[in-house]
């Protein structure tokens, strides 16, 4: 009875394996990815140096990276070519089970040197005070050197969002750093992001706003914030010459204050890029991905990346309510907030209406109308964005403003107290 017993369920396991494997691979039938597309990104590979290094399909149907790599550079390179073949939509972010990578090795192995490693010193259990002192950096790219698609309105949204800062919250102007255009490097906007951080104490509030196009999703997902200077030749270099989630995450981690507010007006589309040959996957259209249109946002886990959180809050999670007490240590709200004008998978739209992105123009106009709310802006912007951007540009078009933060009472008001 018992030996019946067990063969029954190892045959129930064995027909279980059988169903799923069966429906991954009906699955992926239906993936345009075919066995030509495979082969023909393992050709560039070794045309390309990649030795060890090749590509297969994942349980999606979309190509995934495989073997063995020497470096991370070699990683961007193969990540590349393969998005150049098939478009981005169908290339699976990488992970460490997928590959290995001797470099990544060496880093891990690194990791208990670096444990005893001292950080900045931060009261976070203390009470928040008032906030005593403001910084910004505002970022706005509409022309870049390297071929890429120029923006009609980014620095005009920065110029918007810094006069508000200077005029209207009475931002102090040397606090406020103002980068436009050809003044915005990838060098200079991580200069001025040490800057910001090595000055800031834990009361004050930082805000970065950055208005630009973002990069391809990276071998992880990420999408990056293009520089004036970002290169685009070999491919892979619009990675490593743009602003990277690594240098927001190292400025977020090792930023005393415990106020602060980041707004990205980025997105990636294939427009950006339509004039770069060799960028875009010449059989674009034939796989689904020749929509000009198509974006990339910033989704919720690059949002973990950043911060460093296990959890995110998002902007419509209820908000605990406040005692007497508390409200008199924490009149400004407090916590670390990244406002995005669109959601994972969308555009972020620029208006020749409103000569301005779409976002950032509701998103000011909600400052203003809410004495610097920072939630009050993001609640306003929200809704309206969204029916703009249908109306300019068609029902069928989403743009979604998201909000993450690190803590539930992300309220702050970016208006210093007279």
């Amino acid at each position: 009875m018992i030996r019946s017993a067990r063969n029954n369920l190892l045959a129930l396991m064995a027909v279980a394996v059988l169903v799923l494997a069966a429906g991954a691979t009906a699955f992926a039938q239906y993936s345009p990815v075919t066995d030509a597309y495979i082969n023909e990104i393992n050709n560039q590979f070794q045309r390309n140096g990649i030795r060890t290094g090749f590509v297969g399909l994942d349980q999606h149907g979309r190509v995934q990276l495989k073997g063995d790599y020497g470096d991370e550079q070699e990683v961007d390179r193969a990540f590349s070519i393969a998005q150049t073949v098939v478009g981005v939509k169908w290339v699976s972010p990488v992970t460490p089970e997928n590959i290995k990578v001797k470099e990544w090795e060496k880093k891990l192995g690194g990791l208990f040197s670096r444990a005893g490693v001292l950080k900045p010193t931060v009261r976070g259990d203390a009470p928040i005070g008032p906030i005593r002192n403001w910084y910004a950096l505002v970022v706005g790219v509409g022309q870049f050197k390297n071929g890429i698609n120029p923006l009609q309105f980014s620095v005009k949204d920065a110029r918007s969002f810094y006069d508000f800062l200077i005029s209207r919250a009475g931002f102090p102007s040397n606090g406020v750093y103002f980068l436009a255009d050809q003044n915005a490097t990838r060098d200079n906007v991580v200069r001025y992001l040490s800057a910001i951080r090595n000055s800031a104490q834990e009361d004050d509030l930082v805000v970065v706003y950055m208005s630009s196009h973002g990069t391809p999703p990276d071998k992880f997902g990420g999408v990056y914030i293009v520089t004036y200077d970002t290169e685009v030749s070999p491919r892979e270099r619009v990675w490593q010459t743009a602003v990277a989630e690594t240098v927001l995450k190292d400025f977020v981690e090792n930023l005393r204050a415990r106020r602060l507010v980041m707004i990205l007006d980025t997105c990636y589309s294939n427009g950006a890029y339509r004039q770069i040959p060799g960028f875009l996957p010449p059989g674009g259209k034939s796989l689904g991905i020749g929509n000009e249109d198509e974006g990339y946002g910033v989704s919720k886990e690059t949002g973990k990346r950043i911060f460093g959180a296990k959890d995110i809050v998002l902007e419509d999670t209820p908000k605990p309510k406040k005692t007497a007490s508390a409200k008199s240590l924490d009149q400004d709200g407090y916590g670390k907030v990244l406002i995005s004008a669109s959601s994972a998978g969308e555009k972020s739209w620029e208006s020749d209406t409103l000569k301005q992105s779409v976002f950032t123009y509701y998103f000011v106009d909600g400052l203003n109308r809410n004495q610097g709310s920072v939630k009050g802006a993001f609640d306003y912007a929200k809704p309206l964005t969204s029916n703009r951007v249908r109306q300019e540009k068609g029902s069928d078009i989403s743009q979604v403003p998201q909000a993450m933060a690190t803590n539930q009472d992300w309220d702050m008001r970016i208006t210093p107290r007279r």
